[in-house]
């Protein structure tokens, strides 16, 4: 019998124990890594029955289809934050919204006041929030600039120029009477009709006398799935992984990081270009200033997501649920304050992505400890 065991082990009882406890430990904190959907699911649940029961009015079917009409814009926003986020390198892009905004100026001045063709113009500003996310990348990537120096100064030049195009002005513009004063029906149908508008979809049910927005099944839900499938099922999608857990490693395997991140910020850049759409076929206006604040919700939706601010990780459920959870937060705080909403929604966001961070590193160095 071996003196360090009652059973000729080797193992003595304490230091067993202490093995088995540290091994439940891990993978515990494994399970809760792997959970992250589960705990955005019940987070959202959470939320959704309080503001149910102490909020009137926030399960009324109109409520429920105008949050869900607006949020799209900001989770289109949030899946291309993530895509810069998960990146790598200290990627971020603090201009998401400025983009918005200069992208649908554009839209606005190619239709209303140039006169082109509704669809060129839907093409121009989409085209432009690619050609601006290519500039951020091409300032990250080639010129070597700090992500954050870059769509700092990106946020306000583009801002800037959103709002000196027209003078500050929205379009259509009611003090220009010589101009056209609306949009084409046809275009505002994007941010304010429903599928049962569609003849061959008519036979969709509404709920409570409400339909499914157009912008969630045929702009989000698309967006969504593709950029899902790019990550999870095709080459570039695991070189953005690989760049973004470790860049050394990913150039000794011949993936050219720069390439890689740069296509990073061209793809943000795209998303506001759609996002732009929506939202001026939403409000059925051009505002230069609409994309104000987006950027820090956008950022926001993806770090509580499951975007992990160091890069590497990431999914587009999880930036889903993320979005789902800020828009109806801000949606049953605003009900449940009224004029104090302003000031308490951001500190509830501030609150609940603390929490998120914590909890992240929490794991991630229990986990390394065991």
């Amino acid at each position: 019998m071996s003196p360090s065991g009652p059973m000729g082990t080797g193992v003595s009882r304490p230091a067993g124990e202490e093995g088995l406890r540290r091994a439940g430990l891990a993978g515990s904190l494994r399970v809760i890594a792997a959970a992250r959907l589960a705990l955005l699911i019940v987070l959202f649940a959470a939320l959704f029955a309080y503001f149910s029961l102490h909020v009137p009015n926030f399960l009324g079917a109109y409520n429920i289809y105008s949050v869900v009409q607006n949020g799209v814009i900001i989770g289109i926003l949030g899946i291309g934050e993530s895509l810069v986020i998960i990146s790598g390198g200290g990627g971020i892009d603090l201009s998401v919204g400025s983009m918005l905004s200069l992208s649908g100026m554009i839209l606005g001045i190619m239709n209303i006041e140039w006169g082109m063709n509704i669809w060129l113009a839907v093409a121009g500003c989409i085209l432009t929030g690619l050609l601006l996310g290519c500039l951020n990348g091409l300032l990250v990537s080639l010129v070597r600039i700090p992500p954050l120096i870059v769509t700092l100064a990106t946020f306000y030049g583009y801002a800037a120029i959103a709002l000196q195009l027209t003078n500050t002005r929205p379009l259509p513009d009611a003090t220009q009477p010589n101009l056209p004063q609306s949009f084409p029906s046809e275009f505002i149908t994007i941010g304010n009709g429903n599928i049962q508008d569609i003849s061959w979809l008519s036979l969709f049910p509404k709920i409570s006398g409400e339909g499914i927005p157009f912008q969630v099944v045929f702009v989000f839900l698309p967006l969504a799935v593709v950029t899902a499938f790019v990550l999870r099922r095709t080459v570039g999608g695991r070189y953005l992984y690989g760049v973004g857990v470790n860049a050394l490693a990913a150039r000794f395997s011949a993936i050219h990081v720069w390439v890689v991140r740069f296509w990073a910020y061209a793809a943000a850049g795209l998303f506001a270009g759609v996002a732009a759409v929506v939202q001026t076929a939403l409000s059925a206006s051009a505002t230069p200033n609409v994309g104000e604040g987006l950027n820090l919700q956008a950022i926001t939706i993806a770090v509580l997501g499951g975007v992990s601010i160091t890069g590497g990780e990431g999914t587009v459920p999880g930036v889903i649920l993320s979005a789902l959870i800020v828009i109806f937060l801000y949606n049953g705080l605003g009900l449940q304050l009224g004029n104090n909403a302003g000031v308490w929604q951001p500190f509830a966001l501030g609150v609940l992505l603390i929490g998120s961070v914590l909890l992240n590193e929490w794991v991630r160095r229990r986990l390394a400890v065991a």
